[in-house]
């Protein structure tokens, strides 16, 4: 930031009166800069990344071997390498509140500095706090970076800070990273100063080693990587963590420089109660904000136990109910005059309580850490077990959604009536059928029977009746043409009496002519 302040002012003493050509290709650019920006909804705003506070060069990130960390630090903490404390998980008064400073670093002195930031207290973090990746799962492995705003919308925030540290260039993540449980990365060995929550409650600060990352039991369900422990049990620890992080880059006095830098800073701690603690400072790179000296005694003041330093300069934001509530440094593009927030790696989120399991099992919903379950039967803390009343279907029945589904030969709300009517079923005689499913099936027998009844009756009716007039038309007896008569004739008889018909009929038939 230092060295771009410089090239402007050199730009601004160098600077020489425009010729008329400048003149009017100034004109246009300033007109063509008013019709740009009278679109208004076009203009993409981006931070220029120009506010850096790096504690390591680009190549490396953090000392490698755990040992070294066991070897430098103080005696009276022996072997270990982190702090544990038990987490708030009660319910009383206010989940989170955020207040809003104004301090003077140092308190009186005519060099004194006005200092503004947000210190923000939450209750029961096993259940409030969330590493969150950058634009949601799976941000760190696509190397995604967004701002706080983005990421806090998609987690439900309440309050937001920025988290670990990034590689600017490719938007890798640093540091160990375990997400509401899910383990993202491990910094393979890293040490840095690490915050998480196990999933039994307890708050951890400090270094952990690999294996202690990836333990089993009573493994981490939330952890984040920074650079430098601030605060080791109530004291003041930054000198060791200079010793113990810095390693061959203590030379080269970028560490030392991180350290003393004034600039916006952020942390996570926790305080003698168990509460989870994020503190926001705004500032600017070598104008504003402070070094983690006066960080650490400032939390130190305010009654913090353990505490590490987060990700700061231009990366440092906050935000409140899905609003940016700090002034970012970090100038702005298309123009330089406005500040905007950076598009950063995993951030910290205090939002309403978490469930367990966060769905309640696909039977309910959670509402302020609490599963309320659906239906009239899904009952416990995670709407997992099924209670259908005192008796619970007695030993007659299985307990479901929709209630309890009787034995055979059962009935009744519990399944503790027996039913009627018996029906003989292997050794043990069990009723297979109530009475009303017998009279049920009396019945529609009985229907059955009546239509094939009529069915039939109706069949011989109708065949009866064809066989009248088949019976007519077969033995209709012939009448003679001048209707004296009607004679029944044998078959010798029919010949005979049809040769004299046709005869009479050539008689008649020829006696029409005559006449």
């Amino acid at each position: 930031m230092a060295a771009s302040m410089e090239r402007l002012r050199s730009a601004q003493l160098t600077r020489r009166p425009p010729s008329g050509g400048a003149r009017a290709a100034f004109s246009l650019a300033w007109l063509c800069c008013c019709c740009w920006g009278a679109r208004g909804s076009e203009a993409v705003w981006k931070s220029l990344d120009d506010d850096l506070l790096l504690p390591y060069p680009p190549s490396r990130h953090g000392p490698q071997h755990h040992r070294y960390v066991r070897d430098c630090q103080l005696l009276r903490h022996g072997n270990t390498t982190h702090e544990s404390w038990p987490g708030d998980n009660s319910s009383v008064g206010p989940l989170t509140a955020t207040r809003a400073f104004v301090s003077y670093f140092p308190p009186e002195g005519q060099n004194r500095k006005a200092v503004y930031g947000h210190f923000t207290v939450a209750r029961d973090p096993l259940r409030t706090f969330s590493v969150l990746e950058p634009g949601g799962q799976g941000g760190c492995r696509s190397r995604t970076r967004a701002t706080v705003e983005e990421t806090a919308r998609l987690g439900k925030c309440l309050v937001a800070q920025n988290g670990g540290y990034f590689d600017m260039d490719t938007g890798e993540c640093f540091g160990n990273v375990v997400s509401n449980g899910r383990l993202v990365q491990t910094s393979r060995g890293l040490q840095n100063a690490q915050f998480g929550i196990r999933q039994d409650g307890t708050l951890v600060f400090g270094y952990l080693s690999e294996e202690e990352v990836l333990a089993k039991e009573n493994p981490f369900v939330q952890l984040v990587s920074g650079v430098v422990w601030l605060l080791r049990d109530g004291e003041v620890y930054v000198n060791q963590s200079r010793e113990l992080e810095c390693s061959k880059t203590q030379t080269t006095g970028t560490f030392d420089i991180f350290i003393n830098t004034m600039s916006a800073r952020t942390a996570v701690g926790h305080d003698k109660e168990g509460r989870l603690v994020l503190v926001h400072v705004d500032g600017q790179t070598d104008g504003r904000g402070l070094n983690l000296w006066e960080m650490a005694n400032f939390l130190k003041e305010h009654g913090v136990i353990n505490a590490i330093n987060l990700d700061g300069g231009g990366s440092a934001t906050l935000v409140l109910n899905g609003t940016l509530a700090n002034y970012p440094s970090d100038h702005c593009q298309p123009d330089p005059m406005w500040r905007c927030p950076r598009q950063i790696s995993t951030i910290v989120c205090i939002r309403e309580p978490l469930c367990h399991p966060p769905d309640c099992g696909g039977h309910g919903r959670c509402v302020l850490g609490k599963c309320q379950c659906s239906g009239a039967y899904w009952s416990g803390a995670a709407c997992d077990v099924l209670d259908c009343g005192p008796s619970n279907c007695t030993r007659h029945g299985t307990c479901t959604e929709m209630g309890c589904l009787c034995d055979a030969g059962w009935t009744g709300p519990n399944c503790s009536t027996a039913a009627s009517c018996l029906l003989k079923a292997g050794q043990n005689s069990e009723l297979i059928f109530t009475q009303k499913t017998w009279m049920g099936i009396t019945s529609i027998l009985v229907v059955l029977l009546l239509l094939s009844a009529i069915g039939n009756a109706t069949l011989l009716f109708c065949r009866s009746a064809g066989r009248q007039n088949h019976s007519k038309y077969a033995y209709q007896p012939l009448e003679e043409m001048n209707g004296e008569s009607t004679h029944t004739y044998s078959a010798a008889a029919w010949k005979n009496t049809g040769d004299a018909a046709e005869e009479r009929d050539s008689d008649q038939t020829e006696t029409v002519e005559l006449v």
